[in-house]
């Protein structure tokens, strides 16, 4: 299914109780996610999940990648609210290794204890329809790093972001091995996420001196 307006959200809730209902959808499918998997994951489901009938799922979400976009923007904000903090903390004297390996902590936590947080992953990087907003994260959680280099280390603008995009890369391809392969444990791969990340970020952030 090409990706349109109709997957994104039909109705935005006008008050408490449309809210309580819209809220309850997401927690539903994340539920449903994390037990049953995306590929079992139907509208007739998250309807009987939410406590609700199909046809007032429907007045919200016209079909489930809806939902799932909307999953998808709800938890985004907290992460991008979270990365822009950390970018503004080195700007301020913070040090960047440890407040990037904290960010990647947070980016791991999100599929761990988020429920459903793994199987939403997996979806958004396998589904057509969930990879274009997969991409604009990525996107803008690239820019704030660029930006700090930009603006800490005088780096020119579009080799930052060449910069910015290939370490935001290699931290959620590493992040995202625990999908797949589970047997060394989440701690291994958010360990080996933060070397490899600041292993690429140190000759930006540490250059050598010339003598």
């Amino acid at each position: 299914m090409p990706l349109s307006y109709g997957n994104r959200m039909r109705a935005k809730p006008a008050h408490t109780k449309g809210e309580e209902t819209a809220a309850r959808i997401l927690e539903a499918t994340g539920i449903l996610l994390q037990t049953q998997g995306y590929d079992a994951l139907t509208t007739n489901r998250i309807a009987e999940a939410a406590g609700i009938n199909i046809a007032t799922l429907y007045r919200y979400h016209p079909n489930k990648q809806s939902i799932l976009i909307a999953m998808s923007q709800r938890n985004r904000a907290g992460w991008l609210e979270a990365s822009s903090r950390a970018m503004d903390a080195v700007l301020e004297g913070a040090n960047w290794r440890e407040t990037l390996e904290a960010n990647i902590d947070f980016a791991a936590q999100r599929r761990i204890n988020q429920p459903g947080g793994k199987a939403m992953r997996l979806a958004m990087r396998l589904s057509p329809d969930l990879q274009p907003f997969d991409r604009e994260e990525t996107e803008v959680t690239a820019s704030f790093l660029a930006k700090l280099l930009v603006e800490q280390r005088a780096m020119d603008r579009t080799d930052a972001d060449q910069v910015a995009r290939v370490a935001v890369e290699i931290a959620t391809s590493i992040l995202d091995l625990s999908l797949f392969d589970r047997s060394p444990g989440d701690e291994v791969w958010v360990a080996e996420a933060k070397a490899a990340v600041t292993r690429y970020l140190a000759p930006h952030f540490e250059p050598q001196q010339t003598s």
